[in-house]
């Protein structure tokens, strides 16, 4: 595990309707190699930058959609905590919907699942094992960001998450001041390193629910769209420049769909 602060994003991870069509579209889409954990462990794969002196580094995990439950069409995010059940406690105490009660995977972390009180999913994780949780962070073909879209006050969505991991929250220099919903960045207590933001929902954004979403860094935002399209995806929401960055989404073989984007100057 890199060094994840408590409250920052630790993992990201899929329910898949067919494990066999979207692994070797990952794969091939971003270099990952993949690790099947096995049937005991209801074949949770994890993706891995390779890496040819040292151990893989992880960087997200998917696995096949256990009966009864609908694929992913998003990935999922969680964040660290320092006690699962002690967080699960003070979610459900703000207002939050608890979906599932803090349980054991192996000896390698404790985790639950939750809803926000505008509806949208997350997972706190308290990782017992050092090895749990995201390897790589902001670099090309890793998670290097995430964001929540909300109609409404960007900061007021936020507070929930202040009280709960801790957040910060700042309105970055370049949102403009008269803007009455302002882009809300976000970075984990006692850290100045923003890992995510909130921004107004806005145009075709309207008709859609709050959620997350998850941002996989890459060298060249278009090439990797046509790319996707090529290996049987597809692409969800056309390359298109914001502040510093150009982003697009793209959808796996299966309809999950997973942002990706690309800074103009890596730090």
């Amino acid at each position: 595990m890199t060094s994840i602060p408590i409250g920052a994003p630790v993992w990201s991870d899929a329910l898949t309707s067919d494990l066999t069509a979207d692994v070797p579209f990952y794969e091939r889409l971003f270099g990952w190699a993949s690790t099947d954990a096995g049937e005991g462990f209801g074949h949770y794969t994890t993706f891995s930058i390779p890496e040819d002196s040292g151990p893989d580094r992880p960087v997200a995990g998917i696995m096949p959609c256990p009966p009864g439950m609908e694929p992913s069409r998003i990935w999922n995010l969680q964040f660290r905590v320092a006690d699962c059940d002690a967080a699960t406690d003070r979610a459900r105490r703000l207002g939050g919907t608890v979906v599932e009660e803090p349980q054991d995977v192996g000896d390698m972390l404790r985790f639950s699942m939750i809803n926000d009180p505008n509806g949208v999913s997350f997972g706190l994780v308290e990782a017992k094992d050092p090895s749990s949780g995201f390897g790589a962070w902001g670099e090309p073909n890793s998670v290097s960001w995430v964001e929540y879209r909300y109609d409404g006050v960007p900061a007021e969505a936020m507070k929930f998450y202040v009280d709960l991991l801790g957040w910060n929250v700042k309105t970055p220099p370049w949102a403009d001041a008269s803007n009455p919903k302002p882009y809300a960045a976000l970075s984990a207590a006692g850290s100045e390193r923003e890992f995510g933001g909130c921004h107004a929902a806005e145009g075709w954004e309207l008709s859609l629910p709050p959620q997350w979403n998850a941002m996989v860094a890459v060298d060249d935002v278009d090439r990797v769209c046509e790319r996707a399209v090529d290996l049987g995806g597809s692409v969800a929401g056309e390359p298109m420049d914001v502040p510093g960055l150009r982003i697009a989404g793209i959808a796996t073989p299966t309809g999950t769909i997973v942002g990706i984007q690309s800074a103009r100057s890596w730090e």
